[in-house]
């Protein structure tokens, strides 16, 4: 019985660790968002996001040509 549930818990947590391809796909569309203020990009902004013991690890690639001239807002 033990040994169920233990084994459902794992199954609920790993199933939470999958990230779909619309969410994926929303947050790089945030992110290039956010990054195009900064930033003239050359294609795509993607993510990789993977389970560690505690916590996630999440690496954001995009390759920019060249970095927008901006002032500092006082």
């Amino acid at each position: 019985m033990i040994a169920n549930k233990n084994r459902l818990q794992e199954i609920i947590k790993n199933d939470r660790l999958l990230l779909s391809s619309d969410t994926s796909e929303m947050i790089c569309y945030d992110l290039k968002k956010t990054l195009l203020e900064y930033f003239n990009l050359d294609g795509a902004v993607t993510i990789k996001v993977e389970p560690k013991s505690d916590c996630y690890e999440v690496t954001v690639s995009a390759k920019a040509v060249a970095i927008k001239s901006f002032g500092i807002i006082k």
